[in-house]
C-alpha cells in the first residue's frame, strides 16, 4: 500500500530532475508552491480516504461475489491487463464529464487555471474532484469486479501517468508522433490546456491515445500558444 504513495513521489522527482535538462519550454516555478500543496494535501486526502477507496470498493465485490470478473473465471494476467485499460477508458469518460457538467468543471477547472505545464501540473486537483473520482473508480472496479490488487496497481498507473502526461519535457518530434499514436505525450496533452478556441474540449485521453481517435476528440495541434483557463 506505501508503494501507491512513495512511488509517485520518486517519479515526481525523476521528472522534474529530467525537466531541467531538457525542458520543452522556459518553467515559470511561481506555481510550484501551490501545485505542490495542492499534490501534497490530495495525497494525505487519499490516505485518509483510502478505507471507502477504490481498493476497499473492490474488495467489498470481492467478498460480496460481485462484478464481471468476480463471476467468470480467466487467467489473472488477462484479468489485470482487462481491468487497466477499462479503468483507462472510464478515466477517458470521467474527464469529458469534467468538462461537460458545470458542477464539475467548477471543480476541475483549478487544473486548468494553471498558467504552464509540467510535472507540478499533474498534482493541481480541487480536493472535491480527488473525492469525486476516487468513488466513481470504486465503482466502476467493483463493477468489473477488479481484484483489489488490480485496483492499487491502475492507482500506481493513474498517479505516474498523470506526472508524466504533464511533463515540460521535449521530446524529438518523429519520437513523439511515434509514441502519441498509442500513448499520450506531454505535446499531445498540452493541446487540452490551450485557452485557445476549444482545444480544452480535445484529448482527453488520459494514457492511451486511441480513445480519442476512437470518439472523434483528437486534436494534433493547438489553435493558439497560451496554456490555462479557456476563453470561451
Amino acid at each position: 500500500m506505501n508503494a501507491l504513495f512513495l512511488a509517485p513521489v520518486a517519479v515526481a522527482l525523476l521528472i522534474a530532475l529530467a525537466e531541467l535538462m531538457w525542458p520543452a519550454r522556459a518553467p515559470v516555478r511561481t506555481r510550484w508552491a501551490v501545485n505542490i500543496a495542492l499534490g501534497i494535501g490530495n495525497l494525505l486526502l487519499l490516505r485518509l480516504l483510502s478505507v471507502v477507496g477504490p481498493f476497499a470498493f473492490a474488495l467489498a465485490a470481492q467478498h460480496a461475489e460481485f462484478g464481471l470478473f468476480n463471476l467468470i473465471t480467466v487467467p489473472p494476467m488477462v484479468t489485470f491487463v482487462v481491468v487497466i485499460i477499462a479503468m483507462d477508458l472510464a478515466i477517458y469518460w470521467q474527464h469529458r464529464a469534467s468538462h461537460r457538467f458545470a458542477w464539475f468543471w467548477a471543480l476541475h477547472r483549478l487544473h486548468h487555471a494553471d498558467f504552464d505545464f509540467d510535472v507540478t501540473t499533474g498534482v493541481r486537483f480541487h480536493p472535491g474532484e480527488a473525492v469525486v473520482s476516487m468513488l466513481y473508480k470504486g465503482v466502476c472496479g467493483a463493477l468489473l469486479g477488479a481484484p483489489p490488487e488490480a485496483m492499487l496497481l491502475f492507482e500506481l498507473y493513474l498517479a505516474v501517468g498523470s506526472l508524466t502526461e504533464h511533463a515540460n519535457l521535449r521530446l524529438p518530434a518523429r519520437i513523439d508522433r511515434a509514441i502519441r499514436l498509442f500513448w499520450v505525450t506531454p505535446a499531445m496533452h498540452i493541446i487540452h490546456h490551450s485557452a485557445a478556441g476549444d482545444d480544452h474540449n480535445h484529448n482527453f485521453s488520459f494514457a492511451i491515445s486511441g480513445w480519442d481517435r476512437l470518439f472523434g476528440t483528437l486534436r494534433s495541434n493547438a489553435s493558439g500558444g497560451m496554456i490555462g483557463l479557456p476563453k470561451s
